[in-house]
């Protein structure tokens, strides 16, 4: 799945009417999943998020395709002179917010001001005993 390029450049809310709320939550559920976003600060191909992650190719392919369904990542093409172009990812967040509103779970993930990627995640977040 290519990402939609309306999605690009602004805040995107996904509120549990839209389906993409529970594959964003899944992946970020994931340890692998956080892994790549934490690694794709720049455009990587799968192959180099799979070694960058220590993960298995068969592996970063599943969760690429997993993350590539939510707005958290986006896809490009590394255009090669000889004709070889390749799909690459990169993390398309700066920032994301979980709300919990009376309407239900409210999550918004937004890019940069100026459009760059730039974000922190924490890939050995658990869920706190508190």
């Amino acid at each position: 799945m290519k990402r939609n390029p309306s999605r690009v450049g602004g805040p995107t809310t996904l509120t549990e009417a839209d389906e993409s709320l529970g594959a964003a939550l899944d992946a970020l559920s994931d340890p692998d999943c956080r892994q790549i976003l934490a690694t794709a600060d720049e455009p990587m191909t799968t192959c180099e998020l799979a070694d960058a992650c220590d993960i298995a190719l068969s592996t970063a392919y599943r969760k690429i395709e997993r993350l590539n369904e939510t707005p958290l990542l986006a896809e490009g093409v590394r255009f090669d002179p000889d004709g070889d172009h390749a799909a690459e990812y990169s993390r398309a967040v700066a920032d994301a917010a979980l709300e919990l509103t009376d309407a239900g779970v409210r999550l918004t993930v937004e890019p940069d001001e100026d459009g760059a990627i730039s974000a922190t995640f924490d890939v050995d977040t658990g869920v706190s005993a508190d």
